[in-house]
């Protein structure tokens, strides 16, 4: 439940009590899109600041995951009710699964490839990625193609952020 998830993690005393909310952080979601929603600002504010996407014909969520992604990255509504851990945060949308979830590991190469050229490029200060994917183990992770490309994200400077379990 979003309204409770900054409490729960105590985000919101980081938010309030520090000024930590994620303002001009750029974090690369790497999902099924995200929808643009007032929840991440609108117009010349949004904090969708980036879209690319690798399957399909654009880069809005089709699926729901990535936007369910987002919003407990950097939801922020003007009531406060939904917040996200980052609410001023920079999204940076890089669709990799179509609207049934699917997807490839090289499109989520290609797209970890992007995030660290976007990083690097300083143009959206990227300093997060976020994979919250999952797909069975074919090898060793000194072997493993997608394992390759996080390790070249976090040698890039990037802390790199995957679900338990994926």
């Amino acid at each position: 439940m979003l309204n409770i998830t900054a409490a729960a993690v105590h985000s919101d005393v980081a938010n309030s009590q520090y000024g930590l909310t994620g303002a001009g952080i750029g974090i690369a979601v790497i999902d099924s899109g995200i929808v643009s929603l007032s929840d991440f600002g609108s117009g010349t504010t949004s904090r969708i600041v980036y879209s690319k996407n690798f399957v399909g014909s654009n880069a809005t969520d089709q699926f729901g995951h990535g936007t369910h992604v987002a919003g407990i990255l950097g939801a922020s509504l003007p009531n406060g009710k939904y917040k996200g851990i980052a609410p001023n945060v920079n999204l940076i949308n890089l669709r990799v699964l179509d609207q049934n979830g699917a997807s490839t590991d090289s499109a989520v190469i290609a797209a970890i490839d992007q995030a660290i050229q976007l990083a690097r490029s300083g143009l959206y200060n990227i300093r997060v990625i976020n994979l919250s994917l999952g797909r069975p183990v074919f090898e060793p992770a000194a072997y493993d193609p997608l394992c390759q490309a996080v390790e070249q994200a976090w040698r890039a400077g990037i802390v790199v952020v995957v679900a338990a379990g994926n």
